[in-house]
């Protein structure tokens, strides 16, 4: 070996021995550690925040919707807003659902005049009035805010006068004679009633019974006395759904429901990202990496529920029909593309058949004429009325 080659060997060995030193001397292992650990974490936040978001988002859906109907219903938030009326009290739609009336509803109808209104019974029971119906078929869904439902009316409770109390969880007291309690799983929710109209000449004698419905609380109740209407006040349109908002709302909601046991664990993990009801979500506050989780969650989870609208439905002699609303269980998908349609009655109540297509499963059309037939001894099974809506 040449002498340049040794010393060219000897100065790369001293070279890497310094190297080694230097590394060794000024080598900060706990930093390195820190900041892996810092990766991680941020990592494991913001995916938890992003698969356990799309399923709180579908699970908290009727409670944001329902908080939020709510307030734009129950505030003047426009001056072309379809249903107003405080808290406690009852809206009386004036007209039947035509095309240029549907609103929220899902299709026009000729036989149906409608009434609204939101209840709030943490304070007290809410009472009631229903008038004498004579045997008309009416009913009044009672909807609370995981979106359950319970109904009072011909079916149920009858067609005589009658007053009945939604009743709160874990309500001590007692109701006037007379007064038939109605349990509330929830301290909020959303009353919508149905009265028959049979034709144009039956307007104004169903109207009158709509109008005879009202709503009073225990505290302010007087056996046959309609209480005064309160002043409704204005505010600002509610619209949570695209933001962070919405988990605000949903955390705020779940903070004041009453627990269900059987969701405890899940609860559990929604409280693991910071939206469950044992913690408090300000999405002004939140660390990044999970601002990041639940803005993706946001998206994704309504792209779910956009699918969920057009899934498959079971069908029976060509017509699709859902048979699960009103108790949903733990099918938090179902429930949330339910409340995204427009709610609904349980099935005892009412079925929404619907069809696409014709016997040969072509696409129904406009440019063509159809007829829908039964056979003498077979018309629809129902003991109420049914109708068609195109």
């Amino acid at each position: 070996m040449k002498p340049s080659t040794k010393k060219s060997l000897w100065i790369l060995a001293v070279v890497i021995i310094v190297a080694i030193g230097l590394f060794i001397r000024f080598f900060d292992a706990a930093s390195l550690v820190a900041s892996r650990q810092k990766h991680n974490d941020a990592l494991i936040a913001e995916q938890l925040a992003y698969h356990v978001g799309v399923l709180a988002y579908l699970y908290g859906y009727p409670i944001v919707d329902m908080h939020t109907q709510m307030h734009n219903e129950t505030h003047r938030v426009s001056e072309d807003q379809q249903a107003l009326a405080p808290v406690n009290r009852m809206y009386q739609f004036p007209d039947l659902v035509t095309p240029s009336t549907a609103g929220n509803f899902r299709a026009p109808n000729n036989d149906t005049l409608y009434f609204t209104g939101w209840f709030d019974i943490s304070e007290e029971p809410l009472i009631i009035h229903t008038p004498d119906t004579k045997g008309r078929y009416y009913t009044i869904a009672v909807t609370n805010q995981y979106s359950e439902v319970v109904h009072i009316g011909r079916r149920t409770t009858g067609t005589v006068e009658d007053y009945f109390a939604l009743v709160p969880p874990h309500w001590q007291g007692s109701l006037p004679a007379g007064v038939r309690a109605v349990p509330t799983e929830t301290h909020q929710g959303w009353l919508l009633g149905r009265m028959l109209v049979e034709g144009p000449e039956d307007f104004d004698a169903a109207m009158g019974l709509v109008e005879d419905i009202w709503l009073a609380g225990l505290g302010e109740f007087k056996m046959g006395q309609r209480p005064p209407m309160p002043q409704v006040q204005d505010a600002v349109k509610s619209d949570p759904y695209e933001s962070l908002e919405y988990f605000r709302v949903m955390n705020q909601q779940l903070r004041n429901l009453p627990p269900r046991p059987s969701e405890a664990a899940l609860l559990a993990q929604f409280d693991a990202i910071g939206i469950g009801p044992g913690v408090e979500f300000d999405p002004d506050t939140v660390d990044e990496p999970t601002r990041v989780g639940l803005e993706r969650a946001l998206k994704d989870a309504d792209k779910v529920m956009g699918a969920s609208l057009m899934r498959s439905i079971p069908s029976f002699n060509g017509w699709m029909i859902t048979k699960d609303i009103g108790r949903y269980g733990f099918k938090y998908m179902h429930r949330a593309s339910v409340v995204k349609g427009g709610y609904g009655n349980v099935p005892e109540e009412s079925l929404y058949p619907a069809t696409l297509f014709d016997d040969e499963d072509n696409l129904l059309s406009g440019g063509k004429r159809y007829t829908l037939r039964f056979e003498a001894d077979h018309m629809p099974p129902v003991n109420g009325f049914w109708s068609l809506s195109i």
